[in-house]
């Protein structure tokens, strides 16, 4: 049997007959007088108020066989009586969850591209959130900016119908996510709980580079992409994907560089994503203490056994006079101990690492300057 929208909404709007336990739900009306609602995939989403407080009530229009593991006490089977023209009874299954007040992070993109400072401030508020999400035993399966909620305090995520719960498998994959931000070998085979590592490096990408450079954010109205497309990026020609390389590789910034890098992987389980993505400070030490070593095949600095500045260069040099020369694609930068990009030297050769608060470069034009330990920079 199915129903059309406007019989879902009308058996909403008359919740005291046709709920079964939840009669003191009262829908919330627009300033056309009519329930706020959406239509997603496979439910109706309706701000609602009960006892006073605003919940996000949503009535599915097909059968989830996942609702009582992904919801659990928030699930009410069979709960509303659906008004239609067949003969048969119609009974909804209906999930009650928090309502957040704010905007989803698609429209704060909108909103603030092209303004710098406040889509640095975005970008990281995201790459913290995305750690969390990280860190539990659990993966939302179908994170896109339409499906973050960002109010002053936080952002939460919605919509968890395509979530992956420990003990899941492959039958348990109802849907694949949106394709705009999935790893394009995304599948029911690989269900699990990487299955967000793809769109969360993807955003995060994104986000930083709309941050540096806000020219970037003219491509968003033409495309349906955050500027990335999946399917380009892991063939390796995504032209915007390597402009951000380049971007990161010239603004010395080696923890998004590496997470760029990551979006050419034809793996949907992102080596190190979470070591990478909003990192702990690296303990105090003196530049003495660290010794280059490579993993991987990039280089970094350890202290003893322990990483201290984990390995994200394409080249390095022991630490002299408190700095570290390290490459980044084709760009030198002079690191100080915590990592921290102090002096950005650009693209050259036979440049070496500081000796009497100096060194010397030869650029791909074949002029040269000298570098000096403060961080100016004279053409010689």
């Amino acid at each position: 049997m199915i129903a059309s929208v406007s019989q879902y909404i009308l058996s909403v709007e008359n919740s005291l007959l046709m709920f079964r336990t939840l009669r003191d739900i009262e829908p919330v009306r627009g300033i056309d007088g009519k329930p706020i609602c959406y239509t997603g995939n496979s439910a109706i989403i309706f701000k609602v108020r009960l006892y006073g407080e605003l919940k996000a009530l949503r009535v599915y229009m097909r059968h989830h066989p996942n609702l009582r593991a992904i919801y659990r006490d928030n699930l009410y089977p069979r709960e509303l009586f659906i008004c239609h023209e067949g003969d048969e009874e119609m009974w909804a299954d209906v999930v009650l969850c928090e309502w957040h007040e704010g905007h989803t992070l698609q429209r704060e993109i909108a909103q603030h591209a092209g303004n710098s400072e406040a889509m640095m401030q975005l970008a990281q508020r995201f790459e913290q959130f995305a750690a969390r999400i990280l860190d539990e035993e659990w993966a939302h399966g179908d994170i896109k900016p339409d499906n973050i909620i960002v109010d002053d305090e936080a952002m939460h995520l919605i919509d968890h119908d395509a979530a992956y719960r420990n003990g899941f498998t492959s039958e348990d994959c109802i849907e694949l996510g949106s394709r705009q931000y999935q790893h394009p070998a995304r599948s029911a085979e690989n269900f699990g709980i990487h299955i967000d590592d793809y769109p969360i490096a993807l955003i995060t990408t994104a986000l930083y580079a709309l941050a540096y450079d806000s020219s970037l954010a003219a491509t968003l109205h033409n495309s349906d992409y955050l500027l990335i497309n999946p399917a380009h990026a892991i063939e390796d020609r995504d032209l915007t994907l390597q402009h951000i390389e380049e971007l990161f590789a010239a603004r010395g910034d080696a923890y998004h560089l590496y997470i760029a890098r990551l979006l050419h992987s034809r793996n949907i389980v992102l080596f190190n994503l979470r070591s990478y993505l909003d990192p702990a400070p690296p303990p105090a030490c003196n530049s003495e203490e660290l010794s280059l070593n490579c993993a991987h095949g990039l280089w970094g600095y350890t202290r003893g056994d322990e990483w201290i500045i984990p390995p994200l260069y394409d080249l390095g040099f022991e630490f002299s006079e408190g700095t570290a020369l390290v490459q980044l694609g084709r760009v030198w930068h002079f690191i100080d101990e915590k990592g921290r990009t102090i002096i950005t030297c650009g693209k050259g050769h036979g440049i070496k690492p500081m000796r009497d608060g100096k060194s010397h470069i030869v650029y791909e034009d074949g002029s040269e300057a000298i570098i000096y330990r403060n961080g100016e920079i004279k053409k010689i």
